[in-house]
């Protein structure tokens, strides 16, 4: 069991509920806590040392310092993320030990050892007047000269020692100056506490040692401030990270200010040494962040950072939200017509609706001075009034452009994204010109159809893309080939293009097609009517094609092509939520086509005003894409997601917002929270306002942490991308400056190397010509490598269990069953991530591929016991694949076939079997090619036996003991142990007894024995003259049952009162023979139980009790071998006293 929180759920039989369930279980272990620093001290100093239990779970820290058997008082500091420093103030010069527990198991090394020294000698009893001055025996700065003052020695030389950390002298420099003064100078080269002590005739003088702070203000790192995106926006936090976890201990200093005012700005604590600093420009003049460690000024101090205004823009009709800066901050909108713009507040946020295009105008105000803070500007837009005012006509390799009118759509950025399938084009876009009109600009280089996506402020203007037909440049002239069937092919669905043959004859064109896999495909070419060469095909899987056109046996232009198939059916939705949207708020989900090829994936969103509204797609990873688009009104939304031009299955996808929806506006996804591959980067997007904050860590021993790359994609998100080079357990911690942990973290992840997935043998013997599996298969893989994962196959999105063995190997079992013949697609993954070696498809063998193998040679038909046999299998006609040859007995007992192929080259190989000894009678032989049996199988195997004693079997009770005068019996079987003949013979002491043996006509025998006297009996059973296992077997032979032996007394079976009665009674069976004691007894209302026990295990005496509750008329009946013995059954009367039990006795 892992460390970490674990969901135990109870069901009772039948599923049924129980109360509680799922218990929460946290799993902790106490051999994961580190403790650190444990350095010597001196009495009356504070001594720490630091505990690291982030790896360790849930639970409690217990600890003791104690020296001489008392116990010294102990502070507990959090540093945060688990780790703890301890205090504690020593008085006593004597080791202490630290005791540290976890949840009441002591950590490893617990109890550890300190060495506590004596306190410096009082001035009386040294130099009175001796002292060190100086603000280094406190603090001091890394690499740089530190000096100290030492005076009042006296004319003795004072002793320096400085202690590192680590236990190791730094240098130290004394000078001597004129009036007997000293001063002394060190450099530390390591950050940490630092011990400094002052000796004068080896004894401390007053207050040494002296513990000074060493800090290093250089590793204090800055980030945030860069400003690489350009300047900051007015009234828009402005967030960046302090760390100064390496710096050592001290006081940091922060200031932001402008040439005219100081900006407030707060601080947030993240980790011990890590801090958010956040402030809100409020003009657009330079601000200056003035940062100092220890009165040190970090470097690039002053950071300067340029604001300018802000400016956001957003669709006519849609419902406009503005953050407040501050509580005591109100807001005043106004309209591009300069009328006052009413709004609600709802949730800190106040929202207005828009219907004119053009410039709001947001003025901030102080609620209480009501002066002036700062303004923002809201541009209104309307895409619907975006014009296309001239298409040119397109040809490949020439420039092609389309005029597009923003006069009267209001402010904003116009793009555009042109594609060709799968492919994106580059343009460029040029203007305005004088009369406001700009100009999309690209240059085909495929001649196929072109679409076209304009957007202005990333919404697009129209649902349907410009779809523009692209012409070769010398059409008409020369042979030319065009259409998208060159470059994209639908799964199942007719794929075309067309040659311009120039009026060539259609007999010098070829047209070879080869599908996925290589596998070539069937084409169709016929004339059209305008004289072009029309050719279509059909691709049945997802992947790659190779098209090659040839006139003449030679290749046109771009010959060969390749077109990408895909299948959307294949592409899935992850992560789509059911829940009410928030406003204002980014929901986004994850979209797959990892399986279903390479295409264009396209998302439209209709808000309810029946509006488009931005959809950004981003790629997570090859084929993992994160879509996610921003409600900005109540309403019901519909997304529409298409791949390659087709509506994928899940699509449309409905969602519904409101004001009461749940806000998460700081949130993370992506795939790099699931999954990531070794030495690959993985990334993942956080929605956060300002830069979050981000940390990777294995889960083990060692606690590696990862550096992640933080990258601003604008509107509020962030790209968070990471590489781990070693296999493991990971997990992602995230959180956004001053709202605390984004949902979700901690995230725990895997990282996999599925190319370390690999069978045991490898794929080579498991594939065809072809590289395809050939089915039925069973595999084993070796997963040791590959890191913590689940190993996922399906087939033709079927999913085949996978079975885990007890080494940790993983078994693939394929029978092939329900499977058409011919090719199939697989997918084999590790984790969720594809494993590349393995093949993408599986093939299922017809049975008339199998009809095409010969059996040929004299094992088929005939064998001998203990001979080798053997046949020959040729598959010289048939297509690739390997035999399969199961060989059975008539109890279905399997028979191990070796296959050896003499010439890999050729497909014959040669089949060879031992039948066992003891077999008899027939074989059952089935040869399989690829899952499918041979012509004529099953076959029928005749096999010649030989005897082996060794084979027979013996068993019964008869073969260890019996009774005399009755029929002792066995039972013995010989089919496995070929032709003989069986005898037994039986002799007792002084007579042989009588055997005789029943064949029961299957190689079969019932052995009857009947002894003539009692005693040990020898019996010797042989098979072909050979004694069989076991043989000779000594018989225990008993004399017969005599009841009239056995002698009942006791007070048990006498008449009695109940208070006194004792129910006891013995049964001597001694001489009676062999058999079987029974007692029962009866009472008013039925049976009693009745306990048995011997007196002694040596003799046949038998003590008999049952417990009567009431009185009554009882009868106790004994029987030996079922026979009653003398006086049995016994009346015994039970009375409730004294004088009932005398009148009874007396009337007898």
């Amino acid at each position: 069991m892992e460390v970490g929180d674990h969901s135990v759920e109870v069901r009772l039989p039948g599923g049924g509920h129980v109360e509680g369930s799922p218990f929460l279980l946290k799993a902790y272990s106490a051999e994961k806590v580190i403790v650190t620093d444990i350095r010597a001290g001196v009495v009356n100093k504070s001594v720490s040392f630091g505990i690291n239990a982030s790896q360790a779970g849930a639970g409690n820290l217990e600890i003791i310092v104690a020296v001489n058997g008392k116990n010294v008082p102990n502070f507990v500091q959090s540093e945060g993320n688990a780790r703890f420093k301890v205090n504690f103030k020593p008085t006593e010069a004597a080791t202490h030990s630290l005791s540290v527990r976890f949840n009441g198991h002591p950590v490893p090394g617990s109890p550890f050892s300190c060495h506590i020294a004596a306190a410096a000698a009082s001035p009386s009893m040294g130099l009175p007047r001796a002292m060190a001055m100086g603000e280094c025996l406190k603090q001091a700065a890394v690499k740089m000269d530190n000096t100290f003052e030492l005076e009042g020695f006296d004319g003795v030389e004072p002793q320096i020692f400085v202690t590192s950390p680590s236990g190791d002298n730094e240098h130290c420099q004394l000078s001597q100056h004129d009036g007997g003064s000293y001063s002394a100078s060190f450099r530390p080269t390591t950050v940490g506490r630092h011990l400094i002590s002052v000796t004068a005739n080896d004894q401390h003088i007053n207050g040494s040692p002296f513990s000074c702070n060493v800090f290093d203000v250089s590793r204090v790192s800055i980030s945030g401030l860069e400003q690489q995106y350009g300047p900051a926006n007015l009234g828009v936090p402005v967030t960046f990270s302090v760390d100064a976890a390496g710096a050592g201990e001290g006081t940091l200093e922060l200031v932001v200010s402008t040439d005219s005012s100081t900006v407030k700005a707060e601080v947030v604590a993240c980790a011990r040494g890590l801090y958010d600093v956040t402030f809100v420009p409020q003009s657009t003049e330079p601000h200056y962040v003035n940062i100092t460690f220890n009165e040190v000024a970090v470097d690039g101090s002053p950071f300067r950072v340029d604001i300018q205004q802000h400016t956001q823009h957003i669709q006519i009709g849609s419902l406009a939200a503005i953050d407040f800066p501050a509580d005591d901050q109100i807001v005043e909108i106004f309209s591009p017509d300069q009328k006052s713009v009413p709004y609600s507040i709802n949730r800190q946020t106040a929202e207005f609706r828009t219907h004119m295009t053009g410039n709001y105008t947001l003025r901030f105000i102080d609620r209480e001075t009501r002066q002036h803070i700062g303004s923002r500007t809201l541009c209104v837009f309307d895409p619907t009034l975006v014009k296309i005012t001239e298409v040119s006509e397109a040809f490949c390799h020439r420039p092609a452009s389309i005029g597009v009118s923003l006069n009267e759509a209001g402010q904003g950025d116009l793009s555009a994204l042109v594609r060709c399938g799968a492919t994106e084009v580059p343009h460029t876009i040029r203007g305005p010109s004088k009369t406001g009109v700009y100009e999309i600009v690209y240059q085909p280089t495929r001649v196929a159809p072109h679409k076209i996506s304009i957007l202005f402020n990333e919404v697009p203007i129209s649902l349907k893309p410009l779809e523009i037909n692209v012409l070769p440049a010398s059409a008409g002239k020369e042979i030319s080939v065009s259409g998208l069937g060159l470059y994209q092919s639908r799964v199942g669905k007719t794929t075309s293009f067309a040659i311009d043959t120039v009026k060539r004859p259609a007999r010098e064109f070829d047209v070879v097609v080869s599908g996925p896999g290589g596998q070539a495909l069937p084409v169709r070419c016929y004339q059209t009517k305008n004289g072009h060469l029309q050719a279509e095909f059909t691709i049945n899987k997802p992947g790659q094609c190779v098209i090659e056109v040839l006139h003449q046996s030679k290749p046109l232009p771009g010959s060969p092509f390749t077109c990408e198939s895909f299948d959307s059916s294949k592409v899935s939705t992850q992560g789509v939520t059911k829940e009410p949207l928030a406003l204002h708020s980014p929901n986004s989900f994850t979209v797959r086509t990892d399986n279903a090829g390479t295409a264009e994936l396209e998302a439209f969103a209709i808000s309810p005003s029946n509006q488009s509204i931005p959809v950004l797609i981003s790629e997570q990873s090859d084929g993992v894409y994160n879509v996610e688009f921003v409600p900005s009104q109540p309403g019901n939304y519909k997304l529409t997601l298409m791949y390659g031009g087709e509506t994928i299955p899940s699509s449309p996808l409905n969602f519904t917002a409101s004001s009461s929806g749940v806000r998460n506006d700081a949130r993370a996804a992506g795939h790099g929270l699931e999954v990531c591959h070794r030495n690959k980067e993985a990334s993942f997007v956080v929605y956060c306002p300002i830069a979050p904050n981000v940390q990777i860590e294995r889960l083990d021993e060692y606690g590696e942490r990862i550096e992640p790359k933080i990258k601003a994609l604008g509107n509020n998100e962030w790209r968070i991308s990471y590489t781990i080079l070693s296999v493991g357990k990971y997990e992602i911690r995230a959180s956004c400056p001053n709202r605390g942990s984004l949902p979700g973290s901690p995230w725990h992840i895997s990282c996999v190397e599925s190319n370390k997935v690999t069978p045991v043998g490898g794929w080579g013997t498991l594939v065809d010509h072809d590289g395809r599996l050939i089915l039925p298969a069973r595999i084993i893989f070796d997963v040791e490598n590959a890191g913590p994962g689940k190993l996922v196959c399906s087939i033709d999105g079927i999913e085949i269990p996978v079975d885990k063995l007890v080494d940790g190997k993983m078994c693939l079992n394929i029978t092939g069953e329900n499977l058409a013949a011919g090719e199939h697609d697989l997918d084999l993954t590790w984790s969720g991530l594809t494993i590349t070696q393995c093949p993408r498809s599986a093939f299922v063998t017809g049975q008339q591929a199998a009809d095409k193998v010969q059996l040929m040679g004299r094992g088929l038909a005939a064998a001998q016991a203990g001979e080798a046999a053997h046949f020959t299998i040729d598959a010289s006609n048939a297509p690739a694949g390997r035999p399969e040859v199961i060989l059975t007995s008539q109890d279905n007992t399997s028979l191990p076939v070796s296959l050896a192929q003499p010439r890999p080259s050729e497909n014959i190989w040669l089949a060879s079997y031992t039948p066992l000894k003891s077999t008899t009678g027939t074989l059952n032989l089935s040869v399989k090619w690829n899952g499918r049996l041979v012509k004529g199988c099953p076959l029928t195997v005749a096999v010649g036996s030989s005897m082996d004693a060794s084979k027979v079997i013996v068993s019964g009770e008869g073969l260890r003991h019996g009774i005399v005068g009755k029929d002792i019996k066995s039972w013995i079987d010989t089919r496995r142990a070929g032709p003989g003949e069986l005898t037994a013979h039986c002799a007792g002491v002084r007579k042989v007894a009588y055997c005789e043996l029943y064949d029961h006509g299957d190689a079969t025998f019932t052995l009857n024995i009947k002894p003539q006297e009692s005693g040990r009996h020898i019996l010797t059973i042989k098979y072909g003259g050979q004694n069989v296992p076991g043989s000779p077997f000594a018989l225990k032979v008993a004399g017969a049952p005599d009841a009239s032996k056995v002698r009942v007394y006791g007070p048990g079976i006498e008449h009695g009162v109940l208070a006194t009665f004792q129910s006891r009674f013995i049964c001597d069976t001694r001489g009676a023979g062999a058999g079987q004691l029974t007692v029962r007894v009866r009472g008013p209302k039925g049976a009693f139980r009745v306990e048995m026990q011997r007196e002694s295990q040596k003799d046949r005496t038998i003590l008999c009790k049952y417990d009567p509750t009431e009185p009554g008329d009882y009868r106790v009946e004994v029987k030996w071998a079922g026979e009653f013995v003398p006086g049995s059954p016994f009346p015994v009367m039970i009375f409730d006293t004294e004088e009932e039990l005398r009148r009874y006795l007396q009337g007898i």
